[in-house]
């Protein structure tokens, strides 16, 4: 679908519902007008409007008059480049529409501000899931399965975004894939082929190997939960694994004594001494000057900026990435997929016409947001792709059969778990000894139950 037909798909849909929406493309952008002030000026519907031509440039939107004068409402969480990039997509839709944009940027306080809002059932015309557009949000979204975009997402955000009826309620456009970084020189050096790693027991054989060489195996920092979090998956949830306790976890019975597995496998990384001495002090600015120095081959369960981050100190260095280990031959090879840059429509919207009409601009015009963003795009590229998404297509293409999950904490643990894990990880850093083992197992638990019952109440 290219950039001409991004109005004219939407106007299908709206003319079998009464309304008239024609094409709207690339004219002039006028200055960004995010905060509710006048509607941009058109010149459409005096006779005069220019269609799109064969080589996507154009003039004046025809029929831009049925949006002039109208204003919606969208919620954003996005910072920095990325919104940014997304400010200059919403002034280039006002200036060939007409439609006036009023942007809230809740930063810090969206999940609160959005939480207050669903309670009294008065939310924006569009507003970003940022990954729950599922667990979180789906009962006040309109299904968007029949936009014109939702063939063209990738089996990336499909894994994350599609319900299981086959709905979708957000589009997704930008993502963090959650593998394992590879430093591919590393590997290299020591003789270890990281595309042939298929199981945690291939995985400590290459840790054994690399170590030998005289590198660090593991760059792993236990001042962050996240990573090492996002890899439970591999143990307790998909198919062919050794435990599958999804729906305890979902009802608020599971016992946690399937993640004592977890742990005593960890615990090899610190008996073989695959980690670094200070893991428990080091932050992630460490392990990306480390790994950039061509010091230590992997981390776990890392989004692809890390690589990013890596070659942008050194750009000798050669990256990959590979899935999350599976726990036994035969299993899951899979990898954490968060929602970046991801928007939904309020299904009580007054604009639904203009609100599926910006979508599909988003959709055509997503190229900056997802280069901005800097890790993968979940639509065709019309532009370049950024360097996540070169290295989840490279994963792929060793790996045909990854699949894609939400992050394992958002999908399967109580709000609020992220900082207890965080917590959890820095007392077995401390120690790992059986009785530590069960002390971060009873931590876990508790707060786990306590969070449960708390969501319960909300």
């Amino acid at each position: 679908m290219t950039k001409k037909h991004w109005l004219k798909s939407t106007t299908a849909l709206c003319l079998a519902a009464g309304a008239v929406l024609l094409s709207a493309c690339g004219s002039t952008p006028e200055p960004e007008n995010n905060t509710g002030g006048d509607a941009p000026q058109s010149n459409a519907g005096t006779g005069n409007d220019v269609q799109p031509t064969e080589d996507g440039t154009q003039g004046t939107p025809e029929g831009s008059a049925e949006f002039s004068g109208k204003s919606i409402e969208i919620a954003t969480y996005l910072s920095g480049d990325t919104l940014n990039a997304y400010k200059q997509v919403i002034a280039d839709f006002e200036s060939e529409t007409g439609v006036t944009v009023v942007l809230d940027e809740y930063g810090n306080d969206y999940e609160s501000t959005m939480k207050t809002r669903m309670a009294s059932n008065d939310l924006p015309d569009i507003f970003e899931t940022h990954g729950w557009s599922l667990i979180r949000y789906k009962e006040y979204l309109t299904d968007l399965s029949g936009e014109p975009w939702a063939a063209d997402l990738n089996k990336a955000a499909l894994g994350v975004i599609k319900d299981t009826d086959g709905k979708l309620y957000t589009l997704m456009t930008t993502g963090s894939c959650l593998g394992t970084a590879v430093n591919m020189n590393v590997c290299e050096d020591a003789g270890v082929d990281p595309w042939a790693i298929e199981t945690w027991d291939d995985f400590n054989e290459a840790c054994d190997t690399i170590k030998a060489a005289g590198y660090t195996p593991i760059a792993n920092y236990f001042t962050s939960a996240g990573a090492l979090a996002n890899a439970n998956g591999s143990w307790l949830s998909y198919e062919g694994e050794m435990f599958n306790d999804n729906e305890a976890m979902l009802n608020g019975t599971w016992d946690w004594e399937n993640f004592r597995t977890i742990l005593t496998y960890l615990k090899t990384w610190f008996d073989n001494g695959y980690l670094y001495e200070d893991c428990g002090t080091i932050a992630q600015p460490d392990a990306i000057e480390r790994c950039a120095k061509n010091e230590c081959a992997f981390v776990v369960g890392i989004g692809s900026s890390y690589q990013t981050a890596v070659v942008t100190q050194n750009p000798e260095v050669k990256m990959a990435m590979i899935p999350i280990c599976a726990s036994k031959e035969g299993g899951a090879r899979f990898c954490g997929i968060g929602e970046g840059a991801s928007f939904g429509i309020w299904k009580d919207t007054e604009n639904m016409d203009v609100c599926k009409a910006f979508l599909n601009y988003v959709a055509e015009n997503a190229d900056g947001i997802n280069v901005a963003a800097g890790e993968i795009s979940t639509l065709p590229s019309e532009t370049s792709k950024s360097y996540g998404m070169e290295l989840m297509e490279e994963m792929e293409s060793h790996f045909p059969d990854v699949f894609y999950d939400n992050l394992w904490d958002r999908k399967y643990m109580p709000s609020g778990m992220w900082g207890i894990f965080q917590n959890a990880a820095g007392m077995f850093c401390e120690d790992q000894s059986d009785s530590s083992i069960q002390d971060v197992i009873d931590y876990l638990k508790e707060n786990y139950t306590d969070l449960y019952e708390a969501a319960k109440e909300e």
